[in-house]
Parts: structure tokens; C-alpha cells; sequence
């Protein structure tokens, strides 16, 4: 036994595990630089009880991840569409990632991914049972399981005469040989719900008329990042709220119960007491047709003002050609947002802000597309695709996230200094956060853009920000404030623009 702890696991055993310096040092109860020098000076330590509590802490944090892993695995497979046995699985990968994501690969089968955290893969099952579409497109989001960019899906809700309610709503042209009538079209999107990828989910609620938090039923309520959500969505000003209790399916009708009560205290904590719950199984569509009618009557379309200069946030921009295409059928790039007010056309003349190093420049539109096809003019709501005569090299891979299409000279010019009042938000999980300081960096989510700042000053609760670019900002406008919290950036409060 002596040989086997004459020397410490080696770094590559570490990586391969996912275990580091500082989960040894939380398990053994010492400080991430003593563990440190045990491996840098183990050949001068004589005394092999420190390596013997490495290597036992070692052990013991990897059986206890295994186990887990096989729990989150058995949960995953009672929802899968095959029986997966636990003997097939050739590797568990643990990505550290705002929280533990054990992605499990199965010869044969499309790879799993579990979480530990309640907003993982949730929204996105909802999103698809809603709208038949799967948001999670981007490549490292089919791998892991996530939401990481901002997903878009639009429904169509259907009404279906002589039937009795919710059973009357739906989402597809005919049900039960009874032919639906449209009662309005829904844009909805999916957007990242964990914590260091919360500016992307701020920049999709910009945009938001209400919002859907979904909370899953075999889970304790709440979950700390589903609190912060919320007080995200209070950021956004978002006051039309469903609650969708998801994955009923996967407990008994007593934790069902025991979750609806949970969040009862939950949202009554937070000033969303009237917030309608709608137990649901996203995978079974078990209680769609309810959803859709608490959409119909607690999310109303909002009333634009179209006589209003034209102002439309770009939340995507992206490259419609396939790799290979001849340039005589080359299409220019293309910006994908909503009009949050007045209206866009074909052939309309546009300016795009705060454009490039903070120099707007202006456009004319070439199409408009929404899910269905193209259409020559656009209102307000929904999301819009305009189509433009810029190279697509200069839209791709989101190049143009955070721009603002509006009528010529009717926004403030790009700035990259403002002050702004700063309000905290309550940390829910981790340590407090000190005050703000000079010279700390800060990312900052104003609209659908997102970038980072220094403050330049702070004088009592109020903060001078000098930001590395340029941002079109417009006084009384909400930003979001990601700070740094070791090793990742956290949302920390919000201020208002003075």
C-alpha cells in the first residue's frame, strides 16, 4: 500500500477526471496553494500521510462522482426514447460548466447530456412541444445538452370550434378532423439558462413581451440560478409570467404536489404571486393545449405604436450560404432581431448603429422573412430576418449581435462613457460581492449588446463607466452587470442610465 502513495495522482489522472487543485483542497479542508506545493515539492515531503490524504481525497471525490453520474444517468434513461443500459456507456466526460454537465456517450445512440442545475435542456423541450422546432442548433449545444446562443422558434395557435376549453387550443392546422382558426402567430425564444451565460439570456429578454419559467417538478424549488432568472426577468421589466411546472411525468403525484407548493412561496417571494402554474410534460405534450390557453390570456399582444421611427434590436446576424456556393448566387448577410417600434419595408433605407468601431453606417433593406416565407413590410413583434447586400462574411457567427436598426439620425450617436445608477442584486449563490471599485472591469448587457467596462468613478451608490467599445445608449434604458467571481463572470446587479 506504501508504493501506491509514494507518489501523488499525476496531472493528467487529475484532467482526465475532472478533479482539480481545488476541489482537493475544499474536500481535505486546506487552502488551493498548500495543495499546490504538495505537488510541486512531493519529492522533499518524507511524511506519506500527505500523500495518503491526497490520495484518499482523490478517491473519494471520484466515487462520489460516478455515483452521481450514474444517478443522473438513470433519471436521463426513464425519459429516453430507448432503454439505455448503464453497463454501455464507454465514457462519462464531466464538463465544468456553471455547474456539473455529465455528458454520457452510448455506442449506437445519440449522446446524453444531465445536469445538475434545474435550467438545463428544460426550456428547450418546452420550446420544441410548443413549436415542433429544436432550438439548440449550435453545434457545442448538441454536445452538451445547453442552450448557449439565443434559440428562436415561432407557433401558430390554433382555436378549434365545438371543442370544450383548454382542449380547444393547439398548435397544428387540424385536430381530432376539426379545422383550426388561427388566433395569432408566437415567436418564442429559448435562451441559456445558466449563470455564466446570463448577459446572452438578458439580451433575449430586451425583447420579450412576457416570459415562461420553467421549473422542473423532480427538483427542490427554487434552485439558486432559477431565483436569479427571475430577478433577470424583473431587470428585463418582464410582468406577464407562466410558470411551467415540467417533467411531471418523471415523479409521483406527491412531489408534484410538494413542487406546485414550493413554488407558490417562491413566486409570492419574489411579487409573482399572480403568476399563473401549469403542470406540464413537455415530452408527452401533456397539457399543451392549457399552456396555450394561460398564453392566450395572460401573455395578450402588446399594443406597438407604428407611427413611431423605426427601431429594431438585432439579437443574431448570420450567413445564409452554404459553404461551396458559386458567387453570382451569393446572398448578402443577414440581421435577425425583433422591431420593438414602427415598421420595416423592402427597399426602406436604414441605419445601423453603433456600427463598426462606433461609426453607424446605412443600409438599404433587401427582404424580410419571418418562419413562413417572405413579406414585403414588417410590424412590430415576432422576429424578423432582414436581408441586406452586406458581405456575409461581416454578419456571420453573430458579427452584428447588438446593433440597433433604425430610421437615420433618430438615436443618440454611439458613446463609450455614460454614469449610471447601480442597484445590487441578491447573491444567491457564493459569497457577496464588495461594492463596486476603480478600475474593475464589468461586463455590461444594454439591449441585445454586450460589452465590457471599467469604472472610471464611483461617487456614493452612482458609477462612471468608461466601456473597451461603443455602445448606442439612450437615457433611462436598464443595463445588466456581470462581475468577476473567481473564475467566472456572474450577474451582479443593474443600473439605470443617467
Amino acid at each position: 500500500m506504501k508504493n501506491d502513495i509514494d507518489s501523488l495522482p499525476s496531472k493528467e489522472i487529475l484532467s482526465k477526471w475532472a478533479i482539480s487543485f481545488d476541489d482537493l483542497a475544499s474536500h481535505i479542508g486546506k487552502s488551493r496553494k498548500v495543495i499546490m506545493t504538495y505537488f510541486k515539492k512531493q519529492t522533499a515531503i518524507k511524511d506519506y500521510s500527505y500523500t495518503a490524504e491526497i490520495h484518499r481525497s482523490f478517491y473519494s471525490i471520484l466515487q462520489s462522482r460516478l455515483k452521481r453520474a450514474k444517478l443522473l444517468f438513470e433519471q436521463l434513461s426513464a425519459n429516453s426514447p430507448s432503454t439505455i443500459e448503464w453497463c454501455k456507456v464507454v465514457h462519462v466526460n464531466l464538463v465544468d460548466y456553471a455547474g456539473a454537465i455529465i455528458d454520457l456517450q452510448v455506442p449506437g445512440y445519440h449522446n446524453f447530456a444531465a445536469g445538475t442545475g434545474a435550467l438545463i435542456s428544460h426550456n428547450t423541450s418546452l420550446t420544441k412541444a410548443l413549436s415542433g422546432k429544436w432550438t439548440d442548433t449550435h453545434s457545442e449545444e448538441l454536445k452538451r445538452g445547453i442552450s448557449i446562443r439565443l434559440g428562436y422558434a415561432d407557433a401558430t395557435f390554433y382555436e378549434y370550434p365545438g371543442k370544450e376549453s383548454p382542449e380547444n387550443y393547439g398548435v397544428l392546422p387540424e385536430k381530432d378532423g376539426v379545422k383550426g382558426k388561427v388566433l395569432r402567430k408566437v415567436s418564442f425564444i429559448d435562451a441559456p439558462g445558466h449563470e455564466t451565460l446570463m448577459t446572452t439570456m438578458l439580451s433575449g429578454a430586451t425583447l420579450l413581451n412576457g416570459a415562461l419559467l420553467v421549473i422542473a417538478a423532480n427538483e427542490p424549488c427554487p434552485q439558486p440560478r432559477t431565483a436569479e432568472h427571475l430577478m433577470a426577468l424583473q431587470i428585463a421589466g418582464i410582468k406577464n409570467l407562466i410558470v411551467v411546472q415540467n417533467k411531471v411525468d418523471l415523479v409521483e403525484k406527491k412531489r408534484a404536489l410538494e413542487s406546485h407548493v414550493e413554488i407558490k412561496k417562491f413566486l409570492k417571494d419574489h411579487g409573482y404571486e399572480t403568476a399563473p402554474i401549469v403542470p406540464v410534460s413537455a415530452n408527452f405534450n401533456a397539457n399543451i393545449d392549457l399552456l396555450i390557453h394561460l398564453i392566450q390570456t395572460h401573455i395578450p399582444t402588446p399594443t406597438h405604436d407604428i407611427t413611431m421611427p423605426v427601431k429594431m434590436y438585432v439579437s443574431r446576424s448570420f450567413d445564409v450560404n452554404k459553404p461551396g456556393t458559386a458567387i453570382e448566387k451569393i446572398k448578402g448577410g443577414v440581421l435577425g432581431g425583433s422591431i420593438i417600434q414602427g415598421t420595416l419595408a423592402t427597399g426602406q433605407r436604414v441605419e445601423v448603429t453603433p456600427g463598426w468601431d462606433g461609426v453607424p453606417f446605412i443600409i438599404d433593406i433587401f427582404s424580410l422573412n419571418i418562419a413562413e416565407g417572405s413579406i414585403p413590410h414588417a410590424l412590430p413583434g415576432g422576429l424578423i430576418a432582414v436581408g441586406t447586400k452586406l458581405d456575409p462574411g461581416i454578419t456571420s457567427m453573430d458579427k452584428l449581435k447588438g446593433q440597433i436598426i433604425c430610421a437615420p439620425g433618430s438615436l443618440p450617436k454611439p458613446t463609450d462613457r455614460f454614469w449610471m445608477e447601480w442597484n445590487e442584486l441578491p447573491r444567491l449563490l457564493g459569497e457577496k460581492l464588495p461594492f463596486p471599485h476603480m478600475k474593475e472591469l464589468m461586463v455590461f448587457t444594454i439591449g441585445t449588446n454586450t460589452l465590457v467596462g471599467e469604472v472610471f468613478a464611483v461617487k456614493k451608490n452612482q458609477l462612471d463607466i468608461q466601456l473597451k467599445g461603443k455602445m448606442t445608449i439612450e437615457k433611462g434604458q436598464k443595463v445588466a452587470i456581470s462581475r468577476r467571481d473567481k473564475a467566472a463572470w456572474r450577474l451582479a446587479g443593474w443600473g439605470e442610465i443617467k
